[in-house]
């Protein structure tokens, strides 16, 4: 009896089986698969973040500028308000103001993380087009009469658009998915 004892104690094996193994494996690879989307959701969030940071850097400059336009020393000619057509400077429409915006301000070097190229000013964000992902949208913002069912009308600014007088703006940035992330609004 003692024997058949012994014999059964030494079959039974208490230690991992092939099953077990097999799951272990099957955790590691679940555990490298979501660090993996982890670290690429991130890079992700990373270029979104820094392609937000392109338009919060538009908004800071025309926040800036707009502040400052109506002087006579007034460096950028072509983005000057209150100029009137008889004088010996350009009239100041967006198209003038943006030429020299994109040759001499610190606007010129922003990157487009995601297609490592210059952000594009386009008209909007469509999100079957996956060339416009890091672009930037400014949009003119033109106040209907009180009392009107829409208060506001947006359009694209455009560069015969005149910038004589304040103009409010709306800045946006489309993301990875070619969809509209709004900046902010600010008078320019």
């Amino acid at each position: 009896m003692e024997q058949i004892q012994e014999k059964n104690a030494s079959e039974k094996n208490y230690g991992p089986n092939t099953y077990d193994y097999i799951f272990v494996v099957f955790l590691v690879v679940v555990v490298v698969m979501v660090t993996w989307l982890g670290v690429k959701n991130f890079d992700e969030a990373v270029k979104t973040e820094k392609a937000k940071a392109n338009g919060e850097a538009w908004v800071t400059w025309l926040t800036e500028t707009g502040l400052e336009r109506g002087n006579k020393d007034f460096k950028l000619n072509g983005c000057k308000s209150g100029v009137k057509p008889d004088e010996d400077q350009k009239v100041g429409t967006w198209g003038t103001c943006l030429e020299e915006i994109m040759s001499q301000t610190p606007l010129k070097d922003l990157n487009n993380p995601f297609l490592k190229t210059k952000p594009k000013l386009i008209p909007q964000c469509i999100s079957t087009d996956r060339t416009v992902i890091g672009d930037i949208v400014i949009e003119k913002l033109v106040a209907t009469p009180p009392g009107s069912a829409i208060p506001v009308v947006i359009s694209q600014l455009t560069e015969a658009d005149s910038i004589q007088d304040k103009v409010q703006i709306r800045i946006s940035v489309c993301d990875k998915g070619g969809y509209p992330i709004q900046v902010s609004e600010l008078e320019f």
